[in-house]
């Protein structure tokens, strides 16, 4: 991929997609660098920047779905938050299977696809970790 900073060795806590894509860049805190790594990168085959796929409107494709909860997991994951078990198979996941079809070819799918029931699960898997749910919960916005 590409090389993130290390941030805050030892923080293990999350931002939600919210926190990355609203208050990151201007924290000035320990989550600072690893957005500014991530934030201009290229997402997989969405032909949009990490950025720039914070801003779509998901509007019931499960490629949008998944992206904004891969894109806050990423950059959690980056951030020194431990990625174990169910988390750890939901990111991997994610990454493969964004790495292999694009938003239309998502967009395509009929709403009872399996491929697409499957984007949404691990989306909510990877949202459960990203507030907090799973895991040792959310940050304070402040600290780690």
């Amino acid at each position: 991929l590409f090389a993130v900073p290390d941030a805050n060795a030892g923080s293990d806590c999350r931002f939600t997609q919210g926190y990355w894509q609203n208050r990151a860049q201007n924290a000035n805190d320990f989550t600072t660098a690893v957005w500014m790594a991530l934030h201009d990168q290229g997402f997989y085959l969405s032909g949009l920047t990490y950025e720039q796929v914070l801003l779509v409107s998901p509007r019931g494709n499960a490629y949008w779905i998944l992206a904004h909860q891969l894109v806050a997991a990423e950059a959690n994951f980056y951030n020194n938050a431990d990625a174990s078990g169910d988390v750890s198979a939901a990111l991997s996941g994610a990454q493969q299977l964004l790495s292999l079809h694009t938003p239309a070819q998502i967009s395509a799918l009929p709403k009872n696809d399996p491929l697409r029931a499957h984007l949404i699960q691990i989306a909510d898997t990877l949202d459960d970790w990203n507030n907090g749910m799973i895991g040792t919960g959310i940050c304070d916005g402040n600290s780690g």
